[in-house]
């Protein structure tokens, strides 16, 4: 984090902190370390419980704890995680080395690796075509060997987006806290109430170092703050996702933003136009209704006044270039950056949380019953959980993950379930022929239940609203902005005509509420999710019949039924802006078996 906090503090002063990043072999970094990380040794993990049984025997404690009946225990653990090989081996091969990534963002039928001059995108009119114009496609090939160390788009060829070990890179801490009551209602009923907590810090988490400088401060306004201007001015921090991404031309008389009419000021970027906020937001009127915030601070960032061949002005901001992907203009190099994308260092900078509080009763051979139900009221929170052989992974906001932090993919607020093993309590001797077909019959169901777990929501934004990243070599958990408090839990709602279902009753009501998020004026986006998807609910059912033939020798026969209800639970619809409201919520295949039933026979003797 020490890269992103000097970044940020030359940003704040209206500053640039980019410097050149290169790769090395370990032995030639840290005074000859030994590893691409440095081993973690504190792995100490204490474990502390307690428990007291209240011998109470007067008064309301004495009824509700003592007698001997009641148990208090209270816990404490800390749990270190392990580290995976693909960070400690694969990762410090992913930079410019044995795995050198390379990248060409635009192969063009004559050869080269840009647009052509006098072209303003890549056409199909000038795309490379396999057959066509070679067999061969521009992509810029590895080096066989590498100066050490070496600097891509210095003294090697351009790299793509490259990888990197945090030098203190350690494993997880989960703190586990527990705290129940137990209390034996009768010799054969005991219930326990509890809490379980856990804390977890130093979570696996990438993060994408070349992200936009979006706090840099010109003109005393930050470019964030001025983002949030124009988005405003273009209603789409009001309107809905599909008004806001329809907007085909700038509006007139748009309000100057402060940072926008000093960074682009004498640069020539503004020529012919109001202002330079009406210029950025009529050349980059796609960025802004999109929310793509990397390429618009890409396409700006050019390098600063003189920063062209020969010393010529380039047409975007005045101050030197911000970041591993701007042209490096005056060098042999050409038009590339050091990276295309930037630089995903894997770190354990990650945190999280989960807390739950439960009732569990036991009824142990009551009147020939067994039974036991729990019921769990939990909400677990974090910045994301991603396994460690995730890769290209980088915050919302790399200078701020509190701004991803929410509920978990996995988050369920209520589950319950309970089992049961019932017993036949008449003709346990099976004597005579009405004791063999009445007696040694058992029945054991289980039910469970579990409400609605986060439904992610699918934005347009391809992972830039916060500048974390191109949406090319990295991906983020970005998602729907709900100006409306979206319904809790989601019910299943058959669409008109029949053979498919939606989880909304007026998907198109809900799909208004949604917006991409916008930088300057969201600072989270809730976890993985703010709409919850559907419950479920199911129950399995085992039946048993024993048969005495004679002291030793006897039948079991057994019948089992899964989901005896055949009820079907609905995988959750699809939540994507880009795809329309007329798939929005829209779903059609069952998520769990349909009933199933099984017989067995077993002979004992």
């Amino acid at each position: 984090m020490a890269y992103l906090n000097a970044r940020k503090a030359a940003a704040l002063q209206g500053q640039v902190y980019n410097p050149v990043v290169g790769f090395a072999l370990v032995g030639n970094t840290g005074g000859g370390q030994k590893y691409p990380y440095l081993p973690f040794y504190g792995s100490f993990s204490p474990r502390l419980a307690a428990a007291w049984n209240p011998n109470i025997t007067e008064g309301f404690l004495g009824k509700a704890f003592g007698g001997n009946r009641t148990v208090i225990r209270g816990g404490y653990s800390r749990v270190y995680g392990r580290l995976n090989g693909v960070d400690l081996v694969l990762v410090p091969l992913l930079g410019t080395g044995l795995i050198q990534p390379v990248q060409c963002g635009n192969n063009n039928m004559d050869g080269t690796c840009t647009v052509p001059a006098g072209s303003t995108a890549l056409t199909p009119a000038n795309a490379f075509r396999i057959g066509t114009d070679g067999n061969v496609a521009p992509i810029p090939a590895a080096s066989q060997t590498l100066p050490q160390p070496t600097f891509p788009g210095i003294n090697s060829v351009s790299a793509a987006a490259g990888e990197a070990l945090d030098t203190r890179f350690r494993p997880n801490v989960v703190d586990s806290f527990d705290f129940t009551i137990q209390r034996q209602l009768t010799n054969k009923v005991l219930l326990e109430v509890g809490y379980i907590g856990r804390r977890i810090t130093h979570e696996y988490q990438p993060v994408n170092i070349n992200a936009v400088p979006y706090m840099m401060t010109l003109g005393g306004q930050s470019f964030a703050q001025a983002y949030a201007g124009v988005e405003h001015s273009l209603g789409c921090d009001t309107s809905s996702y599909t008004t806001c991404i329809n907007i085909t031309t700038a509006p007139a008389n748009i309000t100057p933003q402060p940072f926008f009419e000093a960074a682009l000021s004498g640069t020539g970027f503004c020529t012919g136009f109001a202002s330079c906020t009406e210029a950025v937001v009529t050349k980059q009127l796609s960025s802004f209704r999109r929310q793509r915030v990397w390429t618009l601070w890409s396409n700006l960032d050019k390098g600063g006044l003189g920063g062209g061949p020969n010393g010529t002005t380039v047409p975007g901001f005045n101050f030197p270039r911000s970041m591993l992907n701007s042209p490096l203009l005056t060098s042999a190099f050409g038009s590339n950056g050091q990276l295309s994308s930037g630089v995903g260092a894997n770190a354990s900078i990650g945190h999280g949380n989960y807390n739950g509080a439960f009732v569990s009763l036991k009824m142990t051979n009551w009147h020939n019953v067994t039974l036991q139900q729990n019921l769990t009221y939990s909400k677990a929170l974090g910045t994301g959980a991603f396994v460690q052989a995730t890769s290209e992974y980088t915050p919302n906001d790399p200078f701020n993950l509190d701004n991803m932090y929410g509920v978990q993919a996995f988050d369920r607020k209520f589950v319950y379930n309970v089992y049961a093993l019932i017993d036949d309590p008449y003709y346990k001797s099976q004597r005579g022929a009405v004791g063999r077909l009445l007696g040694g019959w058992s029945v054991a169901p289980v039910f469970a239940y579990g409400s609605g777990a986060p439904v992610y929501c699918y934005t347009n934004t391809n992972a830039q609203a916060f500048g974390s990243a191109d949406g090319r070599n990295f991906f983020t958990n970005e998602q729907c902005i709900f100006t409306k408090q979206p319904p809790y839990g989601s019910t299943l709602h058959e669409v008109s005509g029949g053979g498919a279902f939606n989880m909304f009753a007026d998907p198109a009501a809900v799909f208004a509420t949604a917006r991409d998020p916008i930088l300057g004026l969201d600072t989270g986006t809730g976890g993985v999710g703010q709409i919850r998807g559907f419950g479920y609910w199911n129950m399995d059912v085992r039946v048993t019949k024993n048969v005495k033939v004679y002291e030793r020798v006897g039948f079991d026969f057994q019948y089992v039924v899964t989901n005896v209800f055949n009820h079907p639970v609905f995988y959750n619809g699809s939540l994507d802006l880009t795809a329309g409201v007329a798939n929005f919520g829209l779903t059609g295949s069952q998520g769990n078996n349909p009933r199933q039933q099984q017989f067995g026979i077993r002979v004992s003797f």
